[in-house]
């Protein structure tokens, strides 16, 4: 199997490259997800083709990292999905979202009840995102029964479908969750099953979106143990993240678990 990389929309991209398109705070801290997961791809690629096999991802990938689909509201940030997987002629596409040490999220009620900084309603942005999801659904969707669904996962599959529409494919979107966490404070697995199927639930659970939630176990190496003591407040914390993925793998994968949803 072969794996390209891109930033983005930007491809191909050597490691490196890649690496170097990480700026401000993404990678400035050690237990940032996106640091397993950039780990698992490039220093243990047995594990991850295994992975990708297990999904159906076929050969000749390319992996878009920190893939972004714009905001419904002008001038906001975009949802960025950790990994979105295009393949030539495949019939899938496949969002990844990474989690490790993330707690859990708002919920949609939580996001709504937040006005908007300029005054707009904020029910007109998650609206839009409802919008994606409406071509892969079972049945009519209504906002206020998507209340107690986690925002981020109903963004990032949104995100998922908005990109499936452009290749004329069917999504399908994985939470890779590494295990275990060094913060008490974070969502485990058993949450994440939780939360993805009340989303799959208030879509009709349609059969052409799939959900999959991976836990993958993992141990520290010792290029790993050398810099988990950087502060995430300090700039330079970043490049000396980055100088370790560089150097070698930071993290040991073990067998993982897959719950299809």
């Amino acid at each position: 199997m072969s794996v390209s990389y891109a930033f983005d929309k930007v491809a191909p991209l050597d490691f490196p490259a890649l690496l170097s398109r990480f700026t401000g705070k993404s990678l400035r801290s050690p237990f940032r997800s996106t640091v397993p997961l950039l780990s698992l791809i490039e220093h243990c690629p047995t594990d991850w083709r295994g992975l990708l096999q297990s999904w159906g991802v076929p050969e000749n990938v390319t992996v878009h990292l920190e893939y972004g689909v714009a905001s419904p509201k002008p001038r906001a940030n975009p949802s960025q999905t950790d990994a979105l997987l295009i393949a030539k002629h495949a019939p899938t596409v496949w969002a990844v979202e990474a989690k490790w040490t993330e707690p859990r999220y708002e919920t949609v009620a939580q996001r709504i009840s937040r006005p908007e900084g300029d005054g707009a309603d904020p029910c007109a942005t998650v609206g839009v995102w409802l919008d994606y999801l409406r071509p892969y659904a079972e049945q009519s969707l209504d906002l206020m029964e998507f209340s107690e669904v986690v925002y981020q996962v109903m963004h990032r599959a949104a995100s998922a479908c908005a990109v499936a529409a452009a290749y004329g494919r069917r999504p399908e979107l994985v939470y890779l969750h590494f295990h275990p966490s060094p913060d008490s404070r974070s969502a485990d697995t058993a949450q994440y099953v939780a939360d993805l199927n009340q989303l799959r639930a208030r879509l009709g659970n349609a059969a052409g979106f799939p959900f999959r939630v991976v836990e993958m176990p993992l141990s520290y190496t010792a290029r790993f143990e050398a810099i988990q003591g950087l502060d995430k407040r300090d700039p330079a914390s970043a490049h000396k993240v980055k100088a370790a993925l560089a150097e070698g793998p930071l993290f040991i994968f073990e067998t993982p678990t897959i719950t299809l949803i």
